[in-house]
């Protein structure tokens, strides 16, 4: 059962992999790639439980650290507390300790690019602009969507010079499009997932996918409210040299993830999204939440029915010192 269970894992996470992106509807694609990303986030800290409680039970465990260094040199023991079985159980712990240092990482990143935000504002704001949108003084072509409690759309000086009004009004529609669609919120649940994930190779590429449908959907709205696939390529592009250009959860840049795809996709024919990719994305997004239930529910029974086992062996090494 946790075979089958780990194989069906790995093909849903592979699966989403073979799908052409551009061809999917945004918000389809969203849902995958955020699925995919709970599924590694819950697959890794079922692979980091395996390694605490079972890794312990297994003979090649033991025979790695049948060293009893503390029973040959007391010294060790007598004066540092030192035991040798300490040094495995201390190796098993490395996968859990990783995580948590990820997650804290990517915690810390987001509250200093969220008070990094608020202090721009602070500091550069000149007064309001078209659209509801903040000017914010500066040379470059900056617009984006800053903030995550109270998002603001902010437009540069140097914005209002370069752009011309089509684009100024499409690249304002597309920012207005990340507060409406709470795009930021999505953003924060992928960065977490992604570091909960981050030993699984892969997950940076998946929340690269995610951050790109973010922009498509930003995109697909501003299209909605515009219609000028033109003036948004033009402003996407004089955007995307700016400094700002990298998108965060506390600051969604016009010029962020996906640039030159954006534009080809813009420029090109419209053309619909493949109803069978589509399809394809729903079925492999249910899956995928279906595994990471799963996953949730199932590894805290195996690991509570199996833990007097693994006790028991770290009892046994000890003796064996004795």
């Amino acid at each position: 059962m946790p075979e089958a269970l780990g194989a069906a894992a790995v093909a849903a996470l592979a699966a989403p992999h073979l799908l052409t992106q551009t061809r999917l509807s945004a918000p389809s694609a969203i849902a995958l790639w955020v699925s995919v990303l709970a599924l590694r986030a819950a697959l890794a800290l079922s692979l980091v439980v395996i390694a605490v409680l079972y890794l312990p039970a297994t003979e090649l465990f033991g025979l790695l650290t049948r060293w009893c260094i503390h029973a040959v040199i007391p010294f060790f023991a007598t004066h540092l507390g030192f035991d040798g079985h300490r040094i495995g159980d201390v190796a098993v712990l490395v996968p859990a300790l990783v995580i948590a240092a990820s997650v804290l990482s990517v915690g810390f990143g987001i509250w200093r690019g969220a008070r990094a935000a608020h202090g721009w504002l602070r500091r550069d704001s000149l007064g309001p602009g078209p659209s509801s949108s903040v000017i914010v003084g500066g040379s470059e072509v900056v617009v984006a969507a800053a903030g995550l409690r109270a998002p603001r759309v902010v437009v540069s000086a140097g914005a209002l010079v370069q752009l011309d009004d089509a684009e100024l009004a499409a690249g304002l529609e597309h920012e207005w499009g990340h507060v409406t669609r709470r795009h930021r919120f999505v953003a924060l649940a992928g960065q977490f997932l992604a570091g909960l994930s981050r030993l699984l190779p892969g997950s940076g590429r998946a929340l690269e996918h995610l951050s790109f449908q973010l922009e498509r959907d930003a995109d697909e709205y501003a299209l909605r409210r515009t219609g000028d696939r033109l003036a948004l390529a033009s402003a996407i592009c004089k955007a995307a040299g700016s400094r700002q250009g990298h998108s965060t959860p506390a600051l969604a840049s016009l010029g962020g993830s996906g640039v030159s795809e954006r534009i080809a996709l813009l420029l090109g024919k419209p053309g619909s999204s493949s109803r069978a990719g589509n399809a394809a994305a729903r079925l492999l997004s249910v899956t995928a939440a279906m595994l990471t239930l799963t996953l949730a529910a199932a590894t805290p029974v195996l690991a509570a029915s199996d833990w007097d086992q693994v006790r028991q062996a770290q009892s046994d090494r000890v003796a064996d010192c004795e």
